[in-house]
């Protein structure tokens, strides 16, 4: 591809805020836009920065079809670049052999966006690199949960896991006889640790850090899911990624989950090779389509002190006590006011129209697979290490 030229761009997961926002971004700075789902409404397909929409096979429920598809559009719509957005990274870089040399897959190696996605070997692969990193063990039955030895709090998850899903607290000597063994999605034991959140988002090519945003924790779905989202500067965090993002010679978006610990110092929790909610908090003036191109010489960063909100979520959890530590209704009320929606946009005005009948696919989704509305968002495009 020809450095500066106009690119034809499929963005995946077109149910996505991420989707819609990166279409945005991309469109308005000349590029031509089309995205996929497995779902017929979504909010970007109204959107007028896509160009195309294309129903697709569910990633996780019918992958070798869904590589099929994407590949077929590929091929017939002659696309550049495909940028995927959730879970389903992992799986077209099983399946890029699918592609043709001339489209620009915007993801890793498997075995990179495998290693990074597990969060047991994530884990490792920071052991390994020589960065710090809390206790942790991997718990893959009852008797690795019956040697656990921790001495403090921890955290149990499932290795392949995301926001929406459930961690658990423990504590030294707890049963934990609740806990259900999938041999190919097992637990880690992580120690837990207080202190100041942050989470990142960051375009990499090979190994080098072209966009980067970094935003504290605030208002969160349970504490972990983000609802809103201020760009910080945070140098040691940046010099973190750009060091790990080296190591591990990375191509795709990242987006990591970090405690700074008061004496103890900065700690990563877990990454997600694939698009986070970073990619929403630049603005069309800020040019990070020159970031998935490897384009710019300085690394791009979102607006200092632009205070973006899923407008929809806080609405429904946002003003909720757990939402915030110490969160009252004024307070929310008064944040509420002060944040720009990630939905709405004066240029670009029927996303959020069609928000409505794009929710009621996805509370159709959460009735046919019986999971809540969180979940369901991204039911059919996650994957949990099954083989395919």
């Amino acid at each position: 591809m020809v450095s500066g030229a106009q690119k034809h761009v499929l963005i995946t997961f077109g149910r996505s805020f991420l989707t819609l926002n990166l279409a945005r971004l991309l469109a308005a700075a000349g590029h031509r836009v089309s995205t996929c789902d497995s779902m017929g409404i979504t909010v970007s397909r109204f959107s007028n920065a896509v160009s195309a929409f294309h129903r697709v096979s569910s990633p996780k429920f019918e992958p070798l079809q869904y590589c099929r598809d994407v590949a077929d559009i590929v091929e017939r719509e002659g696309i550049d670049m495909v940028i995927p957005i959730h879970e389903e990274t992992d799986i077209l870089s099983m399946m890029r052999g699918l592609f043709p040399e001339s489209c620009d897959l915007f993801l890793s190696p498997f075995e990179i966006e495998d290693m990074l996605h597990n969060k047991f070997s994530f884990q490792v692969c920071l052991d390994e690199r020589g960065f710090q990193t809390l206790k942790y063990a991997k718990v893959a039955s009852p008797d690795d949960a019956a040697a656990l030895d921790f001495t403090t709090p921890f955290a149990v998850k499932r290795t392949y896991s995301r926001g929406s899903q459930k961690v658990y607290k423990a504590y030294p000597g707890d049963d934990l006889g609740y806990l259900e063994f999938d041999p190919d999605n097992p637990w880690i034991a992580q120690e837990w640790l207080e202190g100041d959140r942050y989470c990142t988002y960051s375009v990499c090519r090979e190994g080098e850090v072209f966009a980067h945003a970094t935003y504290p924790v605030s208002y969160a779905i349970d504490g972990s899911s983000c609802l809103t989202f201020e760009q910080v500067d945070h140098q040691p965090i940046l010099d973190w990624v750009q060091r790990f993002a080296k190591s591990v010679n990375f191509t795709g978006h990242m987006g990591l989950d970090f405690i700074d610990h008061p004496e103890r110092g900065l700690y990563t929790i877990e990454c997600n090779p694939r698009g986070t909610s970073g990619i929403m908090m630049f603005t069309r003036e800020d040019r990070v389509d020159r970031a998935f191109f490897g384009e710019n010489t300085e690394i791009i960063h979102p607006p200092m002190g632009r205070v973006r909100m899923i407008g929809i979520g806080m609405a429904l959890y946002g003003w909720r006590k757990k939402s915030l530590p110490g969160n009252s209704f004024r307070r929310f009320w008064k944040d509420f006011r002060a944040a720009s929606d990630v939905i709405y946009d004066p240029l670009d005005r029927k996303p959020a129209a069609m928000l409505i009948p794009a929710y009621g696919g996805i509370l159709a989704q959460g009735v046919k697979y019986r999971v809540g509305l969180a979940e369901a968002f991204m039911h059919d495009h996650e994957w949990d290490g099954h083989k395919i």
